[in-house]
């Protein structure tokens, strides 16, 4: 154990192996469905033609290169007979340990200055922990949700570093580009990634032109990094979409917006689950919303509205339309499953929700004590790091909300818990009307949490979901 708390990088990366790797090749998954199954299938393609063919592959919803990453292993399933969750499951251990154990407490530390110590193995074991109680069954997929936040994260931890200067430019522009091809809303993550890339971490002195001029060098190797990963991605375009973009489009030029369809699909559907259980009639789980219903009335919105008409009806009713995007943030925060495919709905949550309120009231809590703290130039990648981390967040706040969607911002706050909170220190420093006051406090918050969340799963839209006892699974078949 020495060996471990003086290497905790390693120590994290072991122990965390352990703890998921045991997980995930002894539950009771046995293979992709949907979307993850969606991937193995686009990986496929590259060998449509019976040898490697980057050309092969013409989906124009997903980015080509997490395919393209899994590529070889379809092979070695077809030939060697292996699961392919098998090989899906190790692709996530391996997220997992890298993000929870090493590069998610490297940029904590980076951020706290280039003085700081490393994370201590215990934090990073309790990050760890958080994310296996919360997510732990999405490792088992061929998703790319864990993966892009991964890479962002570690391009975010090299440019951080900020050494070397034109390396870490160019492994940083390779890591970002990555995540915005696994996940196209990352795209609005790039201006303020650039803008890091390029912010001294000192003040800059008047002499200091050729740091500047260092920077600014810096700034154009993370963007040979981003056209690197990007441009393969604008040969398909241009063979399969007649498109010069080198982002995933999504939707063919000309055709409806697939983002406004989901902005629009988001005023009548709260959240959204996909489920592989018998206790449900349909894989589709639809809370529905009533109030957003009667404003997209109200607002005459048709199905193929444009950005126009969603921005006048913001401007002609915006207390309901904020409101509509606070159930979207809790009910994106609100997990109720630690998978993405839940095998049965109706079942007992209780433990998970009210473990999940209290790591959600606690990093905010802890977000907003450091947050008071006097701004100053040091800070400021600070400022940017988490803009970077909730732009994502924020623009899947109109749509369709599923929790995957607000996961940047839910393994923010377990950093903050897991990182940033002293509770026995502060329990010790306390009053007993400020522990009391504390008490209080979190019993209000998560008597609230358990209100909205129980309302909303009233909105199930084959029937109501309780969350307080114990439901019959439903007869099969539905």
């Amino acid at each position: 154990m020495a060996w471990f708390a003086q290497h905790p990088s390693w120590g994290a990366v072991v122990l965390l192996g352990i703890l998921f790797g045991i997980h995930l090749y002894t539950n009771r998954y046995h293979e992709n469905r949907y979307d993850a199954q969606g991937y193995w299938e686009l990986a496929n393609k590259y060998w449509g033609t019976g040898h490697f063919e980057l050309m092969s592959f013409d989906n124009i919803l997903r980015g080509y290169l997490f395919p393209l990453i899994i590529s070889p292993f379809t092979l070695l399933t077809a030939y060697l007979g292996w699961e392919p969750i098998n090989i899906t499951r190790a692709f996530g251990l391996g997220t997992a340990v890298l993000l929870f154990g090493v590069v998610g407490p490297g940029v904590w530390s980076a951020l706290r200055g280039p003085l700081a110590p490393a994370v201590p193995l215990g934090r990073r074991l309790v990050f760890g922990l958080l994310g296996f109680l919360m997510w732990r069954d999405y490792f088992n997929f061929a998703l790319t949700d864990f993966p892009a936040l991964l890479a962002l994260l570690a391009g975010i931890w090299v440019l951080l570093r900020r050494r070397p200067l034109a390396w870490s430019g160019l492994l940083a522009g390779v890591a970002v580009a990555a995540a915005l091809n696994f996940r196209p809303v990352y795209a609005a993550t790039l201006p303020l990634v650039l803008v890091l890339c390029v912010w001294p971490r000192e003040r800059p002195a008047a002499d200091g032109g050729w740091l500047r001029a260092l920077h600014w060098a810096r700034g154009a190797t993370f963007l040979l990094g981003v056209g690197l990963v990007l441009y393969p991605q604008r040969l398909i375009n241009q063979e399969h979409f007649n498109s010069n973009s080198p982002l995933v489009l999504t939707a063919p030029p000309g055709s409806p917006n697939l983002y406004l369809s989901q902005v629009h699909g988001g005023l009548f559907i709260q959240k959204y689950e996909t489920t592989i259980g018998v206790d449900y009639p349909n894989p589709s789980v639809v809370f529905r919303d009533a109030t957003g219903d009667a404003l997209a009335t109200r607002a005459q919105l048709p199905p193929t509205m444009s950005f126009a008409q969603y921005l006048d009806m913001a401007g002609d009713y915006p207390g309901q339309l904020l409101a509509l995007w606070l159930r979207h943030l809790f009910n994106g925060l609100d997990l109720q499953y630690p998978t993405p495919y839940p095998q049965a709905i109706f079942v007992n949550s209780f433990a998970l929700a009210l473990t999940n309120y209290l790591v959600l009231i606690t990093g905010f809590l802890v977000l907003f004590r450091l947050g008071w703290r006097r701004l100053t130039w040091a800070h400021v990648p600070i400022i940017i790091v988490l803009l970077i981390l909730l732009g994502p967040c924020a623009a899947t706040l109109p749509v369709v909300m599923e929790c995957r969607f607000l996961m940047p911002l839910h393994v923010l706050l377990c950093a903050m818990v897991a990182f940033g909170a002293h509770p026995l220190r502060q329990w010790r420093a306390a009053s007993l009307s400020r522990r009391t006051a504390g008490f209080a406090l979190y019993g209000l918050l998560v008597v609230g949490g358990f209100a909205v969340s129980a309302s909303t799963q009233r909105q199930l839209e084959a029937k109501p979901r309780l969350l307080f006892k114990w439901q019959e699974p439903v007869p099969k078949p539905w």
